[in-house]
């Protein structure tokens, strides 16, 4: 059963407005199910347009956000969870996440993806985990494992752990599918 959706995602301010219309989607589609979106709390970029959209489709929205970044917390948020360092944040992302969505996003957005990954491959977590790959976004980390399994690094088993979609519909569809395979166990 999906409850909850973790959403990693940027916060650079300087975001275009085709992502940020984006992330507003994800997070209207996530308020619509009923789940319950969990990211990164601020206020800013990509995280701030995921929240808006949640909050905006009548969502419960939760974040997890350094003390350092404290300023920039969304006020609108039904809870905010205030931590002092990095991986105190990534843990408290993850283990309220039924399901992982990455949006588009900097060195932050991809050690949270990678982090979650690697949990996936070594079997502590089964849950589904998409890379929206708007316009080619996450192409080079699609790549990337191309490659890590051509050369033997990674095995070939391993290659669709991470799902790559094109936009927040296909996201949510393959959660909407995820989540009826779930509750069909």
């Amino acid at each position: 059963m999906i409850r909850t959706v973790t959403v990693y995602a940027g916060s650079a301010t300087q975001a275009p407005e085709p992502l940020l219309a984006l992330a507003r989607e994800l997070g209207a589609g996530i308020a619509a199910r009923g789940w319950v979106l969990v990211y990164g709390g601020a206020t800013i970029g990509l995280m701030g347009a995921v929240a808006d959209g949640a909050l905006a489709g009548g969502g419960r929205v939760e974040g997890v956000i350094l003390d350092t970044f404290a300023r920039v917390a969304h006020g609108g948020l039904h809870d905010l969870a205030t931590v002092t360092d990095m991986r105190s944040r990534k843990a408290g992302l993850a283990h309220r996440g039924d399901a992982f969505v990455a949006l588009p996003g900097g060195f932050g957005t991809l050690e949270e993806l990678s982090e979650i990954l690697v949990e996936r491959q070594l079997g502590m977590h089964a849950k589904p985990l998409i890379a929206i790959d708007h316009d080619g976004f996450w192409s080079p980390l699609r790549q990337l494992i191309d490659v890590q399994i051509s050369r033997s690094l990674v095995k070939e088993k391993y290659r669709d752990l991470l799902t790559f979609v094109p936009d927040a519909a296909t996201a949510l569809a393959r959660l909407d599918t995820a989540a009826s395979k779930i509750d069909d166990r």
